[in-house]
């Protein structure tokens, strides 16, 4: 077994993350409450194979990281030293998906899709902070509008959402 690179330390992170993943998925797959009627198919099949699927892959990754067969990501030559993740941005991004999360029941789908695709342009260096905000706001209730309207698919509403309803009726 050689020493793991820093690029295989990377996919070792991914393999246990997929690990974890699937575990979540094997626990939540067991919580089900299965119909009464008596079917061939259990609704917890479809799940638990793509649970095993995952840890077997996980298991996999972690395996070949281990005996030395870092991948080489796409793109880029062996030859090449490794570049570290850009861990800042992908923090703004964790926390923007994180906030319109925590937000979407609480101020509805349009403020907090706006926060969140704000700070994905920051995070990915938009320079034009206030023009991103209003292209934002336009675009999560656009995206409103044809879900609730066209498509029928009701999403989390607040005063805005209720005057874009309003209006599109």
């Amino acid at each position: 077994m050689n020493k793991v690179s820093q690029a295989g330390k990377g996919e070792l992170v991914f393999a246990g993350a997929l690990f974890l993943v699937s575990l979540v998925v094997f626990w939540d797959t067991h919580g089900l409450v299965l119909p009464t009627n008596n079917t061939v198919v259990s609704p917890r099949t479809f799940p638990y194979v793509v649970a095993s699927l995952l840890m077997i892959a996980s298991i996999g990754i972690a395996i070949e990281v281990f005996r030395g067969r870092a991948a080489t990501p796409e793109g880029t030559n062996s030859d090449f030293p490794f570049q570290k993740a850009d861990l800042k941005t992908m923090l703004i991004i964790i926390t923007a998906i994180g906030i319109h999360t925590f937000l979407l029941e609480k101020i509805g789908y349009i403020i907090a899709a706006t926060i969140s695709f704000w700070g994905v342009a920051y995070a990915f260096g938009a320079k034009k902070i206030i023009k991103i905000g209003i292209f934002a706001f336009f675009f999560s209730s656009l995206v409103f509008f044809s879900f609730t309207n066209l498509l029928d698919i009701q999403l989390p509403n607040w005063i805005i959402e209720d005057l874009i309803s309003k209006v599109g009726s």
